[in-house]
C-alpha cells in the first residue's frame, strides 16, 4: 500500500518520491475522513504513519550529519585549527596538497 511504498522510498533514501507519495497521503486522508473505517483499522493506519515519520526524521538526521562531516572535510583539506603555547587559536594553512611522499 502507500504506506508501504513510503516506508521504502525512506529506507532506500529515494526522497524525490516522496513528495508525489505525500500528496496521495493527503487525498487518501481526505477519503478517510468520509469512510467509515473501524477505529482498530484507524489506529493501525495511525501506527504506520508514525512509524513512517519516525523513519524519516531519522533519515533526515542522518543527511544532516553527513552534511557536518562533509563541510568539517572540507574546511580539513584547507588547513587546521589548533592552539598555540599561550592558548590562543591559530589556524595552519594547507600548503595545496605539495608534500613529500617516501616508501
Amino acid at each position: 500500500g502507500l504506506l508501504d511504498a513510503e516506508r521504502h522510498a525512506i529506507r532506500d533514501g529515494e526522497f524525490e518520491g516522496l513528495a508525489q507519495l505525500a500528496e496521495k497521503k493527503a487525498d487518501l486522508l481526505a477519503r478517510l475522513e468520509r469512510s467509515a473505517l473501524s477505529a482498530e483499522n484507524l489506529e493501525h493506519l495511525k501506527d504506520r504513519a508514525e512509524t513512517n515519520q519516525r523513519l524519516l526524521g531519522a533519515a533526515i538526521k542522518g543527511v544532516r550529519a553527513a552534511q557536518r562531516r562533509l563541510e568539517l572535510i572540507r574546511q580539513a583539506a584547507h588547513g587546521l585549527n589548533t592552539y598555540n603555547r599561550q592558548g590562543e587559536a591559530q589556524r595552519i594553512e594547507s600548503s595545496g596538497g605539495n608534500f613529500e611522499r617516501r616508501a
